[in-house]
């Protein structure tokens, strides 16, 4: 069994949390009336259309469709898991998260393996300082020209050239063992003997987002291969989903308003001895989707650098394709190619940081980039060869989802073939919607059912549900809201003082949770008066529709009956809403 937080402490908490100051000391924001705004932390935009509501407790982009909770910001900002969302909370809140039981395997597994791996790192870095067997990893730090200090700040270690050393320390039981094998630091053969993973290893510590360790990259001293080694995937560490060094760059990268990426774990240390600090490393992969969507929700200007040799442009051009799709209006993207032989580390110790700085300010962008390796592959002094470049290009312009990017380009493909724009934005696909949400505009109000509607302004405004206490009968209406509306009059039923973001966390796992989200964050055009006059009448209108809907079923039953069995029908009509009821209680009991 494995811990879980429990409800009651979810809506105490978004009761003790301001969203305004949650998401303000992350977005400055400014007052718009009763509501606040800024730009979008989650797209770009040069006029504000993300609002916080202080009343309603809940965040919305007019311009992207993401809203949410408090908790959701956290998420979603901060790339928190929600059990870590919900703690970060809590500690800025000043109480306690806690705990009940639920079979849940891997919520307590995570925990555990944070712990065990935090344990086995401090031990990694006791070993490089403080043992005569690292010496040889001493060695590879002073020839790589890695000071003290620079070690102890990225937390390197050494794993002992032991098949032992890990299992000896942590492993002395069958269930430490298997801790261990989940965490990724040992091996299990087919036999069942089990082995460290890392073994005669400079170590470093692959950190998330908040600065907790969550697996290893380990590099051979001395002969051996493969030079260097991973931690296996778990369920802390998904490789293509972590950057080395992003949660010590953050603040840089903030600060010089761009983000350096290299490929190695040393240049991230060597270029950070050297005050260059806005700097993350890939894990060995080529560049995924993930890493540019969470590079560009914290800057909008990437830099990418790599070897100056055939393997450093292939590389380049693959990451093309995954950066050209998360691009929008605003963002930079540029490349930096080294020369043959030197990576960041060697280059910033031969030129010094202000050269290599200037190195990096001068990278040419990937519009520059994706021109240069199309006009190698084609001749565009003939006709045909024009005609293939624009092909190639077309293919690439169609990556693009924003507008302003993609015409740009589209007139420089032009101005290079000599064939007109029209004729070449009249064979590219149409540009993609990137969210299947609906985007709204401020003060444009969404047009729903009257269900929809009545839903959208009681989630908004939950203390106006003691006015719709007689619509128990609801559920019989033939629409495919009606259970959802249901739900919510009966979570409103049990706990009056819900606020719109603590209904809306009561969905977090139920497949209606992002159709929640959009009612919750639908603009209503009316005054409060007004729109309580509204919601009013819409209970009257839902009160008349369940009695025609009553009247409509007593007809169908006086039809099967006939008149004279009409008062037996009646009777087992009432019978039926009473099964029903009972029925629903029990499920609710459950």
């Amino acid at each position: 069994m494995a811990n879980r937080i429990p409800n009651e402490f979810i809506q105490e908490l978004l009761s003790r949390v301001d969203i305004v100051n949650v998401v303000n000391g992350r977005v400055p924001l400014t007052q718009a009336g009763k509501d606040y705004k800024a730009c979008c932390p989650f797209h770009n935009e040069k006029t504000p259309s993300f609002y916080v509501s202080p009343a309603k407790q809940f965040y919305h982009c007019f311009g992207c469709g993401e809203s949410g909770t408090a908790i959701q910001f956290m998420m979603k900002y901060g790339n928190y898991r929600f059990l870590d969302a919900v703690e970060e909370l809590a500690a800025s809140a000043g109480i306690k998260v806690p705990r009940e039981y639920s079979y849940s395997p891997e919520h307590g597994e995570y925990t555990q393996l944070l712990e065990l791996i935090d344990k086995v790192s401090s031990e990694y870095q006791r070993q490089l300082y403080r043992s005569t067997r690292s010496n040889e990893a001493k060695q590879y730090l002073k020839n790589r020209g890695i000071t003290f200090e620079a070690a102890q700040v990225f937390g390197l270690g050494y794993a002992p050239d032991a098949w032992d050393f890990v299992l000896k320390k942590f492993g002395k039981s069958e269930p430490e063992r298997k801790l261990l094998e989940k965490a990724g630091l040992i091996i299990r053969k087919d036999d069942n003997k089990t082995f460290d993973r890392f073994r005669g290893r400079l170590m470093f510590p692959i950190e998330d987002r908040r600065g907790r360790v969550i697996a290893f990259g380990g590099r051979i001293i001395g002969e051996g291969e493969p030079k260097y080694l991973n931690s296996p995937e778990t369920i802390l560490f998904k490789k293509g989903n972590e950057l080395f060094g992003i949660k010590k760059a953050l603040q840089a990268i903030k600060k010089d308003e761009k983000v350096l990426v290299v490929e190695g774990y040393t240049d991230v240390v060597g270029l950070g001895q050297f005050g260059i600090e806005n700097v993350v490393a890939t894990l060995g992969t080529a560049v995924t989707s993930f890493h540019i969507k969470e590079l560009f929700r914290t800057t909008k200007e990437l830099v990418f650098c790599f070897d100056g040799d055939e393997a450093g442009f292939r590389a380049a051009w693959r990451a093309v394709g995954t950066i050209l799709p998360m691009m929008e209006d605003g963002h930079l993207v540029s490349f930096v190619f080294l020369p043959d032989g030197q990576d960041p580390d060697s280059m910033v110790r031969e030129e010094g940081s202000e050269a290599f700085r200037v190195r990096i300010s001068e990278g040419e962008p990937i519009t520059d980039f994706i021109f240069r390796v199309l006009l190698n592959r084609s001749n565009i002094e003939r006709t045909d060869g024009r005609a293939k470049f624009a092909a190639e290009f077309g293919k690439i312009i169609e990556k693009l989802r924003h507008s302003m990017l993609r015409e740009m380009m589209v007139a420089e493909l032009s101005n290079r073939t000599g064939i007109s724009e029209s004729s070449i934005q009249s064979v590219l696909r149409p540009v993609k919607s990137e969210t299947g949400v609906s985007k709204q505009t401020p003060g444009k109000a969404t047009t729903y059912s009257l269900t929809g509607q009545f839903i959208s302004i009681l989630i908004q405004n939950p203390q106006w549900s003691k006015l719709a206490e007689d619509l128990e009968d609801v559920q019989i209406l033939p629409d495919t809201n009606i259970w959802l509306l249901s739900e919510i009059l009966k979570y409103l039923r049990r706990d009056p003082d819900l606020s719109t973001a603590g209904l809306v966390e009561k969905f977090r796992s139920s497949d209606y949770f992002g159709q929640v989200q959009l009612f919750a964050s639908t603009r209503h055009n009316s005054s409060d008066e007004v729109l309580q006059c509204e919601f009013e009448g819409m209970v009257l209108k839902l009160r008349e529709r369940v009695t025609a809907q009553k009247n409509k079923e007593l007809l169908s039953q006086k039809q099967e009956y006939g008149e004279a069995d009409l008062q037996d029908a009646l009777q087992q009509l009432k019978d039926n809403y009473v099964l029903k009821k009972i029925a629903q209680e029990q499920r609710d009991i459950i």
